[in-house]
């Protein structure tokens, strides 16, 4: 009888000790910083899609012809940002730009963006890249140098390594041949998950009943 008493308290305060384990990793003191159970991923990815106009130099008015020196643009922008876990950390990695100007013009660059955490969920991000222009006659062809400056709601996900994006941007680009030949644009950029992705599964939820993740039920 008294062995099955001693193993009863030990079975007892092995399951106290787990209890209070358990407890120990999901309460969270509002007076420290909150760190989740799961490993936080390091890297963070973005992708937007921008809509943008600005302006270009007097002599790109006069060698692309146009009757005007308005510009109207369409872009792609990506980013892979290593740091650490949190809104409040510099973050650093290669960046992506793809752009179609008046839809007379393929233009991809690629180089640095880094993230800097002036406010929380609202960081500022500069980039600097350069990348190739394919343009459509009488223009030329050529390399040019880009910067881009945006700021938004940009905060870091501690499930998955995609974070939203929205923000707004004011970009430059120069032209290699003959720095001259400069734009200024600035826009919207809007997250492709929340233009795509976020949608098809409300979509998916309503025609299903039931959430996208949610296996379906077997039929008897």
């Amino acid at each position: 009888m008294t062995g099955r008493r001693a193993l009863l308290a030990l079975a007892l305060l092995g399951l106290a000790a787990t209890t209070a384990q358990a407890q120990d990793d999901s309460t969270w003191d509002p007076g420290e910083e909150w760190q989740p159970a799961l490993k936080p991923p390091l890297v963070q990815w973005s992708a937007r899609y921008g809509f943008g106009m600005g302006a270009a130099s007097s002599a790109m008015g006069e060698d692309f012809l146009l009757d005007t020196r308005l510009q109207i643009e369409q872009t792609l922008r990506t980013e892979v940002l290593f740091g650490k876990p949190g809104d409040e950390h510099f973050r650093v990695g290669p960046a992506f730009d793809l752009r179609f100007q008046r839809f007379d013009t393929a233009e991809v660059a690629g180089g640095l963006a880094v993230l800097f955490p002036i406010a929380r969920g609202y960081p500022l991000v500069v980039t600097a890249a350069a990348g190739y222009a394919a343009r459509a006659q009488p223009q030329t062809d050529g390399g040019f140098f880009m910067g881009t400056v945006a700021w938004g709601y940009r905060s870091y996900n501690f499930h998955s390594f995609y974070g939203l994006g929205l923000q707004i941007y004011v970009s430059t680009r120069v032209h290699m041949d003959d720095l001259s030949h400069y734009e200024i644009t600035a826009g919207i950029e809007i997250d492709l998950a929340a233009m795509f992705v976020i949608p098809a599964m409300f979509l998916i939820s309503l025609f299903r009943g039931g959430a996208p993740d949610e296996p379906e039920p077997e039929e008897d």
